[in-house]
């Protein structure tokens, strides 16, 4: 058995295939050959414990739980959850109450620890070999697959393996510099395609330079702290309780970032629960109850979906709102089909002229319906926008009525994801919620904790971010190739100068385009194809998302010629585009079915063996042959 990539999601896959095998052991035993590029096997690069502590967690530590409660039980005793985990390590730190953000590289300790234990407490009949460096292909051959790797040294290694789980995590497609250059022009200026490592990537970016990032979501967060409280400055709260920043001195003097909105990512609310709220209507057990399907099974999103998004939204931002008004209980007391919910919602408000009615575009972008003067104009609105943000997560859900409804969206994505999957809805409605509402939605509800957009506003006040530049700009080499320019549309056309260019994005998922190893030989030899969402109706295009092509639902590959591979798997991040959810370490029920199912093949493999070895006369499939040779041997 292989597992490529030995991040959160190989962990999982590990540690529920080590239990399945303890739960119903094989005659022949099981090896495990586990290749990951990094030797922080169970963290990978995204968790790694050596980075700044600096660099949070994306979520609340009380939902980080390696181990979960799938049946079989796993095999390692007295398995922590996170927060035991830091309580038993650090013992001289405070409690954490599971509300907290904490480093990656912390949480990164505590993958890796995990890793050792599964190893270390794993079953007779069970070994587990680690391996470091790139699976650069893996070869068909009689009976199984070749996996081959090279080491950080160069070095070839090639293991047979009756079954593979690709878990590569993050894609790699070509870099895009957004800065097209002019024929014969090379840029002798620096630009950086990607910040990870944060130190090592972001070295080239002088102190005292201007430097434009490319980006405001999550990554750019990290490459802006890592600019300025990675190079020895440092935040601190003044008497009001106000974030500040001291400077070190080793800044660049100047972080222009930008975007097609040009807006930061809206931080989570204080109050945001562990588990998402569940919904009224928009749930997976009974939305397609609730639907009309479209021709060829294939959901329309306008027609048959957002309306209730939107009810969802406006029922979360109405219930606190109103919250007591008379009236608003007639929206519980309704007949119970969305159009009923609706009309007592009109109702309360056509009693309520003072409320003004929600309106979830003017979340999404703020900016969209005002008129900004100057370069100067938009930066001071900006910087009232996070000042505002902050002030609206601190309240939370219970009190605001729009974190209410944006944080909706949380459960949402996950019922339009059971919807999306596998061409459940029309291409055109794949390609507007992949393209344009899950990114839009992504920037006001998936935001970082408060304290980082703080950190964003502590350093705008001190003189170090500027978003005069921020909203729709474009970037290009200047006449002499030593810096870049940018241009906005929105300001009058004026450049701006800056010494550096930064790619603060992580790199979106396409297989078709991934440029690693791995993926160029696997599509070269036509063992992978990129997922296709196909028109019902002839004449209407495709929509291709990015997502690998797989079975429904055991996720095995397909290949060009449309025929699956029953013994190559896939999970996480190369799915995205068709599955949804993938960009977190959360886990989710697959890697549990997958090793159930690993390990019943290999039985059916080992009883065929078996029934095959008294008669030398009979003819065995040569798959079989080959499965009970290796058993014999082992």
């Amino acid at each position: 058995m292989a597992i490529v990539g030995a991040g959160p999601r190989g962990l999982y896959c590990l540690e529920r295939l080590v239990a399945h095998f303890s739960a119903a052991p094989l005659d022949a035993g099981l090896d495990i050959a586990v290749f990951n590029r990094s030797p922080q096997f169970g963290a990978s690069g995204i968790y790694d414990p050596h980075q700044p502590e600096y660099l949070l967690v994306n979520m609340k530590v009380g939902e980080i739980d390696v181990w979960g409660t799938d049946s079989p039980a796993g095999v390692v005793v007295g398995a922590l959850d996170f927060i035991s985990w830091y309580a038993q390590s650090y013992p001289s730190r405070a409690a954490l109450t599971g509300e907290e953000y904490l480093g990656r590289s912390v949480v990164g300790r505590y993958l890796v620890e995990a890793f050792q234990r599964i190893v270390d407490e794993a079953p007779s009949g069970v070994s587990v070999s680690r391996h470091v460096g790139e699976v650069v292909d893996i070869e068909p051959a009689r009976g199984d697959h070749v996996v081959v790797a090279v080491g950080a040294s160069g070095g070839r290694l090639a293991v047979s393996v009756d079954n593979v789980i690709l878990a590569t995590g993050h894609a790699w497609p070509e870099p895009q510099t957004a800065a097209p250059r002019r024929p014969g022009q090379r840029p002798r200026a620096p630009f950086i395609p990607f910040v990870y490592p944060v130190n090592e990537r972001l070295a080239d970016v002088a102190a005292g330079t201007s430097v434009a990032m490319l980006g405001l979501g999550l990554t750019f967060i990290d490459a802006a702290l890592a600019l300025t409280e990675g190079r020895g400055g440092a935040f601190a709260r003044d008497a009001g309780g106000t974030l500040v920043y001291s400077s070190s001195g080793q800044e660049p003097s100047r972080i222009l970032p930008f975007s097609r909105t040009g807006l930061p990512m809206s931080p989570k609310s204080a109050d945001l629960p562990l588990e998402p709220s569940e919904l009224r209507f928009l749930r997976p057990e009974t939305l397609r109850q609730c639907l009309g399907v479209g021709p060829a099974g294939k959901l329309d999103l306008e027609r048959d979906v957002w309306p209730l998004v939107e009810l969802e939204m406006d029922l979360a931002y109405y219930g606190v709102a109103l919250a007591g008004q008379p009236g608003w209980e007639g929206s519980d007391a309704a007949d119970g089909t969305p159009a009923g919910v609706r009309r007592a919602i009109d109702a309360c408000l056509d009693a309520r002229p003072d409320v003004a009615r929600f309106d979830y575009k003017a979340i999404l972008d703020p900016a969209a319906a005002r008129h900004f003067a100057t370069a100067a104009d938009f930066d001071r609105f900006v910087g009232a926008y996070m000042a505002e943000q902050i002030t609206l997560a601190r309240l939370g859900q219970t009190a605001s009525a729009m974190k209410a409804a944006i944080d909706v969206w949380y459960a949402a994505r996950t019922a339009l994801g059971s919807l999306m999957q596998y061409g459940g809805f029309t291409p055109q409605a794949h390609k507007r919620l992949v393209e344009l509402i899950f990114p839009a939605l992504r920037r006001v509800a998936f935001g970082p904790p408060i304290v980082n957009i703080e950190k964003l506003a502590a350093l705008r006040s001190a003189g170090l971010m500027d978003f005069s530049m921020a909203r729709g700009s474009v970037a290009s080499p200047d006449d002499a190739g030593a810096g870049y320019e940018l241009r906005s549309p929105h300001f009058g056309g004026d450049a701006v100068s800056v010494a550096s260019l930064v790619d603060a994005r992580y790199p979106e998922v396409d297989v078709a385009e991934d440029v690693t190893p791995l993926w160029r030989a696997l599509r070269r030899r036509g063992t992978i194809r990129a997922f296709e969402n196909r028109p019902a109706s002839p004449g209407q295009p495709s929509y291709w998302p990015g997502a690998i092509d797989m079975t429904d639902p055991h996720r095995h590959v397909l290949g060009v010629n449309g025929m699956s591979n029953r013994n190559i798997a896939v999970i996480g991040i190369p799915t995205e585009g068709n599955l949804v959810g993938n960009l977190t370490m959360a886990r989710d029920s697959f890697a549990n079915r997958w090793a159930g199912e690993v390990v019943g093949h290999f039985h059916c493999i080992e009883a065929a063996a078996a029934a095959a070895a008294p008669s030398s006369t009979d003819a065995v499939p040569a798959g079989v042959a080959t499965a009970a040779q290796r058993a014999a041997r082992q």
